[in-house]
């Protein structure tokens, strides 16, 4: 399952833990009549402790990053703090996972989904959300596709290393049988990607699930009772996939354009720790495309390699143009859901991309 979790995420806590799961029920309608903020701050303050287990702790970490950016986010007007009833055991659970106190890929993807027939495929067709702001079949939608995409791509993970290993000793054979299904399965993820736009209104992500995937801009978000200065953070990008960065990772991709690079590296903080570090593994391996170099037919599977990703990254660019800048007021609207200026950062990434074809 790559960087989903082994076992199908869990869809309830323990019963201590009844006030969040019956906010989590009634979130979409909170949301939809303003109640949101007033549902939190009476929320009791519960203790975490209890919570030890990593599944127990993920979903934890899913319905405290939801509560907060539907508090946030929920009004004309964001607040600038959140109540210290939410931000006690949202600061241990985040904690213990090593990650930071804001929605991110982690949660609202790779923790957010049950299969509908428990022995069925990972197919979005096949799943439901395990939380949502708004609700409906266009907010799911958009995160299953992306559960799916994650799942299509797990293959590649170990083709990945097999393609290192072969680099590091020069194992012809083995570094085109390697590439050859990294190939396919990029290829096999473009297909899930593309399906995005089946059941996902352009405007109804817009304008209803978009806001509530942003982070803290400027001047920033206190966390009360935790801390006392404002918090910048960004929201949930698809630039905390830790696919896409194995991939580059694995495949000599390097991003070092100012456009691209920091804000690359400061997604990797919004990642699971171990996810950050087999990127890090991969990164620290024998080049693939050095080994690739040697020979033609290794120089074509490379470059087919190459090819495939700049395609997927291609068609990422092409379906977010229509889901946010033809969405958007004006140019200046335009932002990604991480806070960045998504268009040339996506745009500079495909050129990162395409400039490593060996040929």
């Amino acid at each position: 399952r790559g960087f989903l979790p082994a076992s199908d995420p869990l869809r309830l806590l323990p019963d201590e833990f009844a006030p969040w799961e019956h906010l989590a029920i009634d979130l979409p309608a909170l949301v939809a009549t303003q109640q949101v903020r007033e549902a939190i701050l009476n929320l009791p303050t519960l203790e975490t402790r209890t919570l030890t287990s990593e599944p127990e702790l993920r979903r934890a970490m899913l319905l405290l990053s939801v509560f907060a950016s539907a508090c946030v986010w929920s009004r004309s007007q964001p607040l600038t703090s959140l109540p210290e009833n939410l931000c006690r055991p949202w600061a241990d659970v985040a904690s213990k996972l090593d990650r930071p106190m804001i929605i991110a890929h982690a949660s609202i993807v790779l923790h957010n989904w049950r299969r509908i027939d428990p022995t069925g495929p990972m197919s979005p067709d096949n799943l439901r959300a395990l939380a949502c702001f708004r609700g409906g079949p266009d907010e799911e939608w958009f995160y299953l596709v992306t559960v799916a995409i994650e799942a299509c791509g797990a293959r590649a993970l170990p083709a990945l290393l097999a393609a290192q290993d072969a680099a590091g000793t020069n194992d012809h054979n083995g570094l085109i049988t390697a590439m050859k299904v990294i190939t396919e399965t990029i290829d096999e993820m473009t297909m899930e990607l593309v399906r995005m736009e089946e059941r996902c209104s352009h405007a109804v992500f817009y304008h209803r699930v978009r806001p509530f995937l942003t982070g803290w801009p400027e001047p920033g978000l206190v966390y009360e009772g935790i801390n006392e200065d404002p918090v910048v953070l960004h929201g949930g990008s698809a630039a905390q996939s830790s696919l896409l960065n194995s991939l580059d990772a694995a495949l000599d991709v390097p991003h070092e354009h100012p456009g691209t690079k920091p804000f690359l590296q400061a997604m990797r903080k919004y990642m699971p720790p171990r996810h950050r570090k087999f990127i890090e593994h991969l990164e620290a391996g024998p080049s693939v495309r050095d080994a690739a170099a040697a020979q033609s037919d290794t120089r074509t599977a490379f470059d087919r390699c190459i090819d495939a990703l700049v395609h997927f990254r291609k068609t990422h660019q092409s379906i977010t143009m229509r889901y946010i800048t033809q969405q958007a007021p004006s140019s200046d609207e335009a932002i990604g859901t991480g806070g960045t200026e998504y268009a040339d950062f996506l745009r500079r990434t495909r050129l990162e991309t395409s400039q490593r074809r060996l040929d």
